[in-house]
């Protein structure tokens, strides 16, 4: 269980996807639990670029995918998740994003983490 009286600090991660790999956007550290709060992705390109999300949940060693091949618009962004629809994560959880190509999309992931001594 976080340690919630010992505070929490706030962190932003920002990813330029420079090819079409799966990318690491933003891994909760040893003994915190993550609050993502948003996460962001921009394309700087005209044309609509495809991206694919997973998530990777380090307790069940195992990758869930969460959208595949979904478009965001040219010279658009779009939140996928939000203050009102935020995703909780525990250590070493992370979130992975592939662009449909490359060098068009950028992730900004904005996360309140809290140390939590239960998830080493």
């Amino acid at each position: 269980m976080p340690v919630l009286n010992t505070g929490s600090k706030f962190v932003t991660h920002a990813t330029a996807l420079a090819n079409t790999n799966d990318t690491d956007v933003y891994i909760v550290p040893k003994n915190f639990s993550s609050h993502v709060e948003h996460l962001l992705i921009t394309n700087s390109d005209s044309s609509n670029r495809n991206y694919t999300i997973k998530y990777y949940e380090k307790a069940a060693n195992t990758t869930y995918t969460l959208f595949t091949s979904h478009a965001v618009t040219g010279k658009g962004s779009e939140s996928v998740f939000t203050v009102d629809k935020p995703l909780y994560l525990h250590a070493e959880d992370k979130i992975i994003v592939a662009a449909g190509t490359a060098d068009t999309l950028t992730v900004v992931v904005a996360a309140e983490e809290f140390f939590d001594p239960a998830h080493t």
